[in-house]
């Protein structure tokens, strides 16, 4: 699939968008699509740098840049340029008379609303707020509805912020604050959630994300029990909040992230249009609520309310327990897969082209099986080097179909076997192994065969499975594409072979 992200970040528009698209480039990009942009993306490079790479992306978006769309024709005439198969909008502006233009043109509308705000009729329509599935929505002509936080698009750095914050020990000295009001600080509030924070009197440790524009403008205090510290917007932000005893943000796209990686949060409502998310997340008990902007012109509620907080650990334990429930960190692949399945029946296709499909091993496939696993390459990189004898192969399989604690995956394309994915239940949840066919090597397969291989597994086992892979560490192309895939190594080393143990969740 070739699919187009249509979004805007600035000053006024916040980054709150891009990062959404962010999050979606990285699940398709991992899922073997093609990915372009169209939009006003600049001075973004610190989201861009904490993106999970892929191969040849310089400093800018992963995928290619085309020019900013504003109207249903531009928009069409950009994807019929570009041999677009499908157009996610994640933009309030752009109006309601997309679906139809690009429907003409054969390509698919996949659109995002926050509610009633950016609605607009989609083949798929996508809501990621907590609460949207009980609102009432006209029949508009959509499609597919994916509403509620599973369809939460987050970066990958979120689901490995998550795996760390679950192993985290809290420390015994002031408690740690982060402080984000989003990409730009759009509505000047950090001033206000600093007086806040200095009104509330608890000593605390506060690192305070200061956008570019607002540098020279905010002044921390230098007194108190409160110490400040400014620090400028991170690449990796879900990495900076598995430290952070609370966090303070605006109720934006950051409260997701938060949710995901299990923080507990107190949320300023920064715009109109979070009015209803921070309202339900408020009361689902996942986060604090300080109010809106004016709220904080005198900072005595909010500072009483952070008060408690940060001298009340059990109360901030609870808020991240129940926050953690509410998203998994999947979101953004779960919207990838909605939109090429779409593009695929717009084509008039069962799937998507070169979409893989992942079976149980049958008997019948032996010989297969043990070609791949006899290949030089394969053996060189396995704990067992040698090679496997046809009747011993033949019984390993045997057994191997037979066993609750094994799922063995034969996966192909449309062009035939692209290779095999095994799970091995242990201790710690589920060790992968992964073999890409030799015929089929150099054609970036192994992404989309160990995403193949997961939704296998993620249909057995259920979302929230924890796998992990074990790989050499002389063996670079496992390494990378284990990193690409978002499993984390557990900071043991490598054992006495030489192999490193890597983390992820479903």
């Amino acid at each position: 699939m070739r699919l187009l992200l249509r979004c805007d970040a600035g000053p006024s528009t916040g980054v709150g968008h891009a990062v959404r698209c962010a999050a979606v480039a990285e699940a398709a990009l991992l899922s073997g699509h093609e990915v372009f942009w169209s939009g006003r993306l600049d001075g973004l490079d610190w989201l861009w740098a904490g993106l999970t790479p892929s191969p040849g992306r310089g400093d800018g978006p992963p995928g290619t840049v085309l020019a900013p769309a504003d109207s249903a024709d531009e928009l069409v005439a950009l994807a019929r340029a570009h041999r677009i198969d499908a157009v996610h909008v994640d933009h309030y502006l752009l109006g309601p008379d997309l679906l139809p233009a690009l429907a003409g043109a054969g390509v698919v509308l996949s659109t995002v609303e926050d509610f009633t705000t950016g609605r607009r009729p989609g083949d798929v329509v996508v809501d990621p707020n907590l609460g949207a599935g009980d609102h009432s929505r006209p029949d508009d002509g959509s499609g597919l509805l994916l509403r509620g936080p599973a369809y939460a698009p987050l970066r990958a750095s979120a689901r490995r912020a998550r795996d760390r914050r679950a192993t985290r020990v809290a420390g015994d000295g002031a408690p740690r604050v982060l402080v984000v009001m989003g990409g730009t600080d759009a509505a000047g509030l950090l001033p206000r959630v600093v007086a806040a924070l200095a009104a509330a009197g608890v000593p605390a440790e506060v690192d305070v994300v200061v956008p570019a524009g607002a540098r020279e403008s905010l002044v921390l205090p230098g007194a108190g029990p409160v110490r400040f510290r400014a620090v400028p917007p991170v690449p990796d932000l879900p990495a900076a909040m598995v430290d952070a005893d609370l966090v303070v943000s605006a109720a934006g796209t950051t409260v997701w992230e938060l949710c995901c990686v299990g923080v507990p949060m107190a949320l300023v409502r920064a715009a109109d249009n979070q009015a209803e998310g921070y309202r339900t997340v408020v009361a689902a008990g996942a986060a604090a609520g300080l109010g809106g902007t004016g709220d904080l012109a005198v900072p005595d509620g909010a500072a009483a309310v952070l008060r408690d907080l940060l001298t009340d650990p059990a109360a901030r334990g609870a808020l991240a327990a129940r926050a953690a429930r509410v998203v998994d960190g999947a979101g953004a692949g779960r919207v990838v897969d909605a939109v090429a399945a779409a593009a695929g029946a717009a084509a008039g296709r069962e799937r998507p082209a070169g979409e893989l499909r992942a079976r149980p091993a049958r008997t019948g496939d032996a010989g297969l099986l043990l070609a791949w696993r006899n290949d030089p390459d394969t053996r060189r990189w396995s704990r067992s080097h040698g090679e496997v004898a046809p009747d011993d192969h033949r019984r390993w399989l045997a057994a191997s179909l037979d066993r609750d604690d094994r799922l063995l995956l034969v996966v192909a394309d449309d062009r035939g076997p692209v290779g095999t994915v095994r799970w091995d239940r242990d201790p710690d949840g589920w060790e992968v192994s992964v073999t890409v066919a030799p015929e089929r090597r150099g054609e970036r397969l192994a992404v989309p065969l160990l995403r193949a291989g997961e939704a296998a597994l993620r249909a057995r086992t259920g979302a929230g499975t924890p796998v992990t892979a074990v790989v050499h560490g002389a063996n670079d192309a496992s390494a990378h594409l284990f990193a690409r895939a978002g499993y984390a190594d557990d900071g043991r080393g490598p054992d006495a072979d030489g192999f490193r143990t890597l983390h992820r969740t479903l």
